[in-house]
């Protein structure tokens, strides 16, 4: 892994196997992916409960950086990863030039997604545990 941390605008590689942050972390930066693949999962019942899979050019770990929650769930790499550092900073400042109005929408549909994400790990655990995967 480089040593890019922080740096907006900056590369950062990571090796298939990498957890690149977990589940209740605080968000410190949020990704562009560029090459390789992520998978998106939460932890139900010691369970990995996969709720979503990233593609090159899909943008990840963003949410907590706008709503300063908690990272909703946890990213791991599939395939070797390259990916697109955005800092916090970045995000905010995108943010404050929003029209008025904006970060209410926005905050809104995170926390319904945040919720959303919730409940389909519990339903796919559940799924899990009568053998339908």
């Amino acid at each position: 892994m480089s040593d890019t941390a922080g740096t907006p605008g900056l590369q950062r590689v990571f090796p298939r196997g990498t957890v690149i942050f977990k589940e209740g972390d605080t968000g410190r930066e949020a990704y562009l992916l560029q090459q390789g693949t992520v998978r998106v999962f939460k932890t139900v019942a010691g369970r990995k409960i996969t709720i979503g899979r990233l593609w090159p050019f899909q943008v990840f770990g963003e949410m907590a950086l706008i709503d300063d929650s908690p990272r909703m769930a946890s990213a791991l790499v599939d395939d070797d990863a390259t990916c697109l550092v955005l800092t916090k900073d970045a995000i905010r400042a995108m943010m404050d030039q929003a029209p008025p109005g904006l970060n209410t929408l926005i905050l809104s549909l995170l926390s319904t997604i945040r919720e959303m994400g919730s409940e389909l790990a519990d339903a796919r655990a559940t799924l899990a545990e009568h053998g339908v995967e």
